[in-house]
């Protein structure tokens, strides 16, 4: 993107992509050697997946990742066979390789994540100047997405000075992670739109969460902090809710056969992001990531969301 240029699309950010490798077997015995078969390579991570579905969707999105190292070039080509726009921010680390292999014999997903490359103090400033101009290059009321977990040597408040740079550049942040990062945001930043899972919404509200009932009083409970427009919580099979200052709205699955519940998280945010974008209302956009879940949950590994799939689920 050129220095000027006006960003006209979802923004997303990508700090510890993945290679995702999928392929399947009939079954894993240790200590043996375990021939796999339909081995398939994505550009996978949290930004990157939600940028995916955008645009398999119909929506602009462009995604900002960091990329190096022996893999980083494999990665980038990767991406480019589905985005066509992208903003790479050098790094001297490997780009991580995550694997997931399906067991046909037991219908297990067997999955492993590396933790990624470290990024230095350097690269780490040189990434918040690259970030702050093309968010400063992003028109008013866009969004941009920190989505994934954060490599070795980015502090757990990241996510959190990114977030208070999109609002000083007049966008919104939504924002999808674990562990201290997430705790970081919800303790001090700003969201206006935060995704989370049911385990999560526990860990950061510190609620037993046995039914519904108690998932919907701990996500109006952050809402009720000030600090956070909406709470989006995926309840896989048992549905969906969006908490704001509305209320509270419910969506049921959808009833599929899932082949892969790979990236149907990263899926669902980008799926109630694409219903905004289409201007529908929250509880629209709602149905509409439960649809973009389900149908990221029709392909085995890391194909995420068919737009003729999507379609066809209503």
């Amino acid at each position: 993107m050129a220095r000027g240029e006006t960003v006209s699309a979802i923004i997303t950010y990508t700090a510890n992509p993945a290679i995702d490798v999928w392929a399947q077997c009939d079954t894993v015995v240790a200590t043996e050697k375990t021939r796999v078969t339909d081995v398939r390579y994505d550009a996978g991570g949290g930004g990157i997946n939600v940028a995916r579905v955008l645009v398999a969707l119909g929506a602009q999105a462009l995604p900002v990742y960091l990329a190096g190292g022996a893999t980083g070039p494999l990665f980038e080509t990767l991406l480019k066979r589905t985005i066509s726009q992208s903003e790479p921010i050098s790094i001297a680390g490997d780009t991580r390789l995550s694997e997931v292999i399906y067991e046909r014999s037991t219908g297990r997903e067997l999955r492993f994540v590396a933790e990624g490359p470290v990024i230095t103090a350097q690269e780490a400033t040189r990434i918040g100047d690259h970030i702050r101009l093309t968010l400063g290059q992003a028109g008013k009321g866009d969004w941009f997405v920190a989505s994934g977990s954060l490599p070795r040597g980015l502090p757990a408040r990241h996510y959190l000075d990114l977030g208070e740079l999109a609002h000083a550049k007049g966008l919104l942040f939504a924002l999808d992670c674990s562990g201290e990062a997430l705790r970081a945001c919800c303790r001090e930043g700003r969201i206006d739109l935060l995704k989370l899972s049911k385990s999560e919404l526990g860990e950061i509200t510190h609620h037993p969460l046995t039914d519904r009932a108690s998932v919907e009083t701990a996500a109006l409970e952050l809402v009720a902090t000030g600090r956070i427009a909406r709470v989006l919580v995926s309840l896989g099979p048992n549905g969906a809710l969006l908490a704001d200052q509305t209320g509270l709205t419910f969506a049921p699955a959808i009833p599929i056969a899932v082949k892969s519940t790979v990236g149907a998280g990263d899926s669902f945010l980008g799926g109630f992001l694409y219903g905004l974008a289409q201007g529908a209302s929250p509880a629209q956009a709602l149905a509409t990531a439960i649809k973009a879940g389900s149908a990221a949950c029709l392909n085995p590994g890391t194909q995420l969301v068919d737009r003729e799939q999507f379609e066809q689920l209503g």
